[in-house]
């Protein structure tokens, strides 16, 4: 059997250890084990996301989405939100906001560009907004947002920022505090390689203040409803609102254990060196990337571009070569682009393979590239 090799933009390849973490059949939340697990992974999801002891860590059910969606904890009838929108992700904000009883203005960026932080701050000027959700690294198409710039501008003309983390927290340099961000969220199955299941995501006190009886968020997804239960967790005591995903946290301490242990700016530094030998394979081959400016790389997804075959056909062809890759899903370059995921658990090795399939992949389907050019920049990007 061919070994797989999952360059996906997340789920991601799970570690063993993490994997391993999770193989219990007789823990439930009350007990130590669990509430032990659960208080060093709130505590060190500060870290992770460069806050401190004056931000409020939360880990809830569900995925990116549901840490998305919590943030309407936040809102109030009326309030005014602003959406900065790179692409698919930044456009869910929008639909997560369009559901509530708020007003949503957004401001949209071309497939591969980001939203200029002037056109940022010129409407925070112009309009009082409460809240400004941004993401850190779109998705859909690997382009990363100057967020630290944006963050810088606006800051002290709005209430409330909150950035997507899903595709940036473990890969990219994050630093919440810093910037005075008020809300960084994130998902458990991207850069921190766990499975899917767990929404990471960290408070200010002001953000914290916000909460209140006359939120418009629901009940499940109302962070009123489990702040005490993430305090009482992260003081080692039972607490309960509903079930926490028991087995994935179990992983998730275990990931957070090696992050620690490999140091989170390594944990960066290898991401970025990754980043750079996928983006040197590519472009040696002679394919095209979606980020335009190479401000804009992620660690975390480069988008790819192809000029002849159908990049649905490319992801079908490289599964039987042991390798998976992501699909497009920008409806502005449908059917003509696909993804590639590294992050999480990835390694030199997994680029040089990656790069080599894809080579005899595109090859053999038609699309015109430089054989063997990709391998060879990969190999001298890692030298």
């Amino acid at each position: 059997m061919t070994r797989k090799i999952l360059m996906h933009v997340g789920p991601v390849t799970i570690d063993y250890e993490v994997l391993a973490a999770g193989l219990r059949g007789d823990t439930g939340f009350t007990s130590q084990e669990f509430i032990y697990a659960m208080s060093y992974s709130l505590k060190f999801l500060r870290k992770l996301m460069g806050a401190d002891q004056s931000y409020q860590p939360f880990i809830i059910p569900g995925g990116g989405t549901s840490a998305m969606e919590s943030v309407t904890s936040l809102l109030r009838r009326g309030d005014k939100v602003l959406v900065v929108s790179n692409g698919v992700f930044g456009d869910r904000w929008k639909q997560i906001f369009n559901r509530y009883s708020v007003a949503v203005d957004v401001i949209k960026a071309e497939p591969g560009e980001y939203v200029k932080p002037d056109d940022v701050e010129k409407a925070v000027k112009e309009e009082k907004y409460t809240l400004v959700a941004m993401t850190h690294v779109e998705t859909s198409t690997g382009v990363r947002a100057p967020i630290a710039e944006i963050a810088k501008r606006i800051r002290d003309k709005v209430e409330l920022i909150a950035v997507d983390g899903v595709s940036s927290v473990g890969a990219e340099s994050v630093k919440t505090k810093e910037l005075s961000i008020d809300v960084y969220l994130t998902a458990s199955q991207k850069a921190i390689g766990v499975p899917p299941g767990a929404g990471l995501l960290v408070l200010s006190e002001r953000a914290v203040s916000r909460l209140s009886d006359e939120s418009v968020a629901g009940y499940y997804l109302n962070l009123k409803n489990w702040i005490d239960v993430m305090r009482n967790l992260e003081d080692e005591k039972g607490s309960y609102f509903a079930t926490l995903p028991v087995h994935l946290i179990f992983m998730l301490a275990k990931s957070f254990e090696l992050i620690e242990k490999e140091g989170l700016e390594n944990r960066i530094k290898r991401h970025e060196r990754v980043a750079q030998g996928i983006r040197a394979g590519i472009e040696s081959m002679g394919l095209d990337i979606v980020a335009r400016r190479p401000e804009a790389y992620s660690n975390t997804v480069t988008a790819v571009m192809v000029k002849k075959v159908n990049p649905a056909e490319v992801l079908k062809a490289v599964i039987p070569e042991g390798l998976e890759l992501a699909p497009g899903v920008h409806p502005a370059l449908a059917g003509k682009y696909f993804r590639i995921g590294h992050m999480g658990w990835v390694n030199q090795n997994d680029v040089i393979t990656t790069i080599a399939v894809l080579e005899r992949v595109l090859k053999r389907l038609g699309e015109p590239v430089n054989l063997g050019e990709g391998v060879r920049a990969v190999q001298l990007t890692f030298t």
